[in-house]
């Protein structure tokens, strides 16, 4: 925060034209910096010089302060205007931006530095209006991110349980939370930490699985897979009918039991483009000799054919 920027704002604040937010703001700003230099001794005389050339510089008359206020405002001067502008750094921090979608949606996201983020259903992005020194984003469930390249800017991607950071480069993330975090790498290189601190660096087409929270498993696949639900295909590969229930229910916006807990770890293959949800349910109650009933509409149960 400049120093004329800081001046122009405190005047306002003395003659009484703040916006509410700009009040707010910087109430709130002299109450860190009073937090911050509570150990620093004024007296009321050495207080009122200060004051008095606070008021100098706003070219203002001085009202009538309670020393309270009087010895906020003194503490500013007194530990300096860098220590005051690291705090309103502090105060004034870019306005948050949170991106949602729901079940069944998909949603393109602009950045600010020239990025995109595709953001699958039932799935949040988090990110400041401007970037700072790091372009940080907070994920929970499924995105793909084309990242505009700035090596004085790392972008990073923040889940639950993992931490992405790339300069410039295209990948997948899927960190919904009911399975752990899988990293794809679709061009470029990234870098991916474990909450324990463990890193790797993959490149195109490797992918990361979290294994346990703490460990990574890396594998070697097509990543234009991975991002197949962009263009509105389900790509199943070997993938357990626990986790292709979940897929579907994100996809169709629908609730889906399976009676037969013993069912769960049947493995599913297949591609379906644009399909209606029947007809998905219904090859895989073919593949997989299930039955598949209609509670209503949107609540599905799945279990075993019987004879």
């Amino acid at each position: 925060m400049k120093k004329e920027i800081f001046l122009q704002l405190a005047k306002k604040y003395e003659e009484g034209t703040c916006t509410p937010e700009e009040k707010i703001a910087v109430e709130s700003f002299f109450d860190k910096m009073q937090e911050q230099s509570s150990d620093i001794e004024l007296s009321d005389e050495k207080g009122d010089v200060i004051l008095n050339k606070i008021f100098s510089e706003l070219q203002v008359k001085p009202k009538k302060y309670t020393i309270r206020k009087a010895l906020k405002i003194a503490a500013i001067l007194v530990v300096g205007l860098s220590i005051a502008f690291s705090a309103a750094k502090f105060v004034f921090q870019p306005r948050k931006i949170t991106q949602l979608t729901a079940k069944g949606e998909k949603k393109e996201i602009f950045l600010e530095d020239g990025s995109v983020i595709v953001l699958n259903s039932n799935s949040s992005v988090t990110y400041p209006e401007e970037f700072d020194k790091t372009r940080n984003i907070e994920l929970v469930g499924q995105a793909y991110f084309k990242v505009f390249r700035d090596v004085k800017r790392p972008f990073i991607v923040q889940t639950h349980d993992v931490k992405v950071r790339v300069l410039g480069t295209s990948f997948d993330i899927n960190s919904y939370n009911h399975h752990d975090t899988k990293v794809s790498v679709i061009s470029g290189k990234v870098e991916v930490s474990s909450p324990t601190g463990k890193k790797v660096q993959i490149t195109k087409n490797q992918q990361a699985d979290l294994i346990q929270n703490s460990d990574f498993q890396i594998s070697t696949e097509n990543s234009d897979d991975k991002i197949a639900w962009i263009s509105n295909t389900i790509m199943l590969k070997n993938t357990k009918l626990s986790e292709t229930v979940k897929i579907i229910e994100n996809w169709y916006n629908v609730s889906i039991d399976i009676e037969d807990q013993e069912l769960n770890d049947l493995t599913i293959s297949g591609k379906f483009k644009d399909e209606k949800l029947e007809n998905v349910l219904e090859s895989i109650a073919y593949l997989k000799q299930l039955k598949i009933n209609y509670t209503t509409k949107n609540h599905i149960t799945i279990r075993k054919k019987t004879p």
